[in-house]
């Protein structure tokens, strides 16, 4: 229990990496090489009700290839800009494949989010059809038909104005041509969390699944052919293609999936039930599962092997409780959506609990100094930087150029977290920074929740920051000047705060609201956010002193 297959020499992996990106590599490709084994599983599905849905990798395939023909039937050919909000299970698969298969280009949106976020990505994205199974998504589409003429529709099941891909795929045949691509072909548009502005699209290419491979998959998960594994990700979010696209299906695995609610005493009979390998969670998940009272006696984790995690900085007690109850270590990685795995602790390298590992093998990496790109000496803070012709790299931000320039400085990209590299080449998460809240792992920017705050009707004008959370690490909280007439109190919180879960997704709405006078700004008229988040931590600091403890706490002023 709890002993890795896989051990790495570091020092003689990264010595020996090359690059090599076959100029005709495409993921298509990649998925009909394991799709020659009709027994082969890509994905178990769980759901509440005690159902379970499988598919293999054949059956994905031919589902995928009427599904793309019923797209270029339609209008759809390669290049254009496909969006998907679906959840976990089988149809995410299909749908992303089938889009792939005609050289269209996935635009991956939570299944939470709300109007105004699905028409500012219909939008800049240029989005020529949108598919999701999700009647809540389906409606906030609906609501804004006026705004997106155009733009085709397909549900499963009857609905006004929209296609019912499921029907339609049933009497579609599976004769797909797939269309012929290189690894420089666009693959996806992820949107991520500004703190100046609306969210930014990333653009990757389909050498980014390649990297995934050589990356993700190798040297972090060490994912093998016939492994369970389970990643609890959401289809809309770019680590969904870190972990069931770039590390699972990469290696032929199957990966398993639970459609209902987290519950830490759940996710460990699960990981019995399911005899899971391999599983990714975040350390918000961990951190509730590490409260399980006597968990190493309740579950007989024999199969598992392998825990990583990532999204935020992984606390020591997470590690100790794992390790001490079933004899597993977990392993940090770090990454943004602009990149792969930058970062790691790969099997059976030494870990340094608090240290999100070293640069993985095959990426040149640094500490720099974020105005001048010099690489800093060990022991001193800086920017974690990558350098900027790494293949891993996002294309550019779409339609951004400004804000894809903005992350270069000499010869490296910028990732914007702050940290430190000991003598050993251990990398230390510092802060962020920027004013990026991270909460239970979702990255939330301040013009996200400030301009739909500020819509409100009460609302003049407010700002965002992260604020310290002895559970999710960091809150939204929200700082309101109200128009004149309105009275700050208990029930105005409550309002701004549905008004909030109404027009965006409702992670990012804010669990704390605090009403001021006026907010600090600058001479020429900017929020001194920082200024902000001082008075904050200083008003909480009983609670940092805490997470600090723990290891959850590592945000600078």
């Amino acid at each position: 229990m709890g002993k890795e297959s896989a051990v790495f020499d570091y020092q003689e992996e990264r010595q020996n990496f090359v690059w090599d990106v076959p100029e005709d590599y495409n993921f298509v490709d990649v998925f009909g090489r394991w799709a020659k084994d009709r027994k082969r599983l890509i994905a178990i599905t769980e759901y509440p009700d005690g159902r379970v849905e499988k598919a293999s990798y054949r059956e994905i395939w031919d589902s995928a290839m009427r599904f793309g023909s019923i797209l270029r039937e339609s209008g759809i050919k390669k290049g254009d800009t496909v969006m998907v909000m679906l959840p976990k299970g089988v149809d995410v698969y299909t749908v992303s494949l089938g889009i792939w298969a005609i050289g269209a280009v996935v635009v991956p949106g939570t299944v939470m989010l709300r109007k105004a976020d699905i028409e500012y990505r219909i939008k800049d994205a240029n989005i020529k059809a949108l598919i999701t199974t999700d009647i809540s998504v389906a409606c906030e589409v609906d609501a804004l038909k006026d705004e997106i003429p155009g733009v085709d529709l397909l549900f499963s099941g009857k609905r006004n104005g929209w296609k019912d891909f499921r029907q339609e795929m049933n009497s579609t045949p599976g004769n797909l041509e797939p269309e012929k691509m290189i690894h420089s072909d666009p693959l996806s548009i992820n949107y991520t969390s500004g703190t100046t502005g609306a969210p930014k699209g990333v653009l990757h290419t389909h050498s980014l699944v390649y990297c995934f491979d050589r990356l993700n998959r190798y040297y972090w998960w060490n994912t093998q052919p016939d492994d369970m594994c389970w990643a609890t990700t959401e289809p809309g979010w770019a680590k969904w293609y870190w972990a069931p696209f770039g590390a699972i299906v990469n290696a032929g695995a199957t990966n398993f999936h639970y459609a209902g609610r987290f519950e830490p005493g759940k996710w460990f009979e699960l990981l019995e039930k399911w005899k899971i390998k391999r599983a990714c969670m975040t350390p918000t998940e961990l951190r509730a599962m590490a409260t399980v009272k006597d968990a190493g006696r309740k579950f007989e984790l024999k199969d598992l092997e392998v825990m990583l995690t990532a999204g935020e900085p992984c606390t020591p007690n997470i590690i100790r409780f794992f390790k001490e109850q079933f004899g597993i270590t977990v392993r940090e990685g770090y990454g943004q959506t602009e990149t792969c795995v930058i970062a790691c602790n790969l099997p059976g390298m030494e870990i340094k609990p608090g240290s999100m590992g070293k640069f993985t093998p095959g990426v040149e990496g640094a500490i720099v100094n974020p105005e001048t790109g010099e690489k800093l000496h060990p022991g001193e803070k800086g920017v974690i930087a990558v350098v900027r012709d790494h293949p891993m790299l996002f294309k550019g931000y779409h339609n951004k150029p400004e804000k894809t320039a903005q992350c270069f400085v000499g010869s490296w990209y910028l990732t914007g977290d702050v940290a430190m590299m000991d003598e050993t080449g251990y990398i230390w998460f510092g802060s962020r920074a920027d004013d990026i809240c991270i909460s239970s792992g979702y990255r939330i920017g301040p013009f996200e929740v400030e301009s739909v705050v500020d819509s409100h009707y009460a609302v003049l004008e407010s700002a965002m920051i992260p604020s310290p959370d002895p559970i999710r690490g960091e809150i939204v909280k929200a700082f309101v000047v109200l128009k004149k007439g309105y009275e700050p109190s208990a029930k105005l919180i409550e309002d701004i705060q549905l008004h909030v879960k109404r027009l965006t997704a409702p992670y990012k709405y804010p669990r704390e609201i605090e009403f001021v006078g006026e907010l600090p700004k600058t001479i020429s008229g900017k929020i001194k956010r920082r200024e902000l988040r001082l008075m904050e931590f200083d008003k909480k600091s009983d609670i940092i002193m805490k997470l600090r403890e723990k290891g959850m706490w590592d945000r600078a002023g």
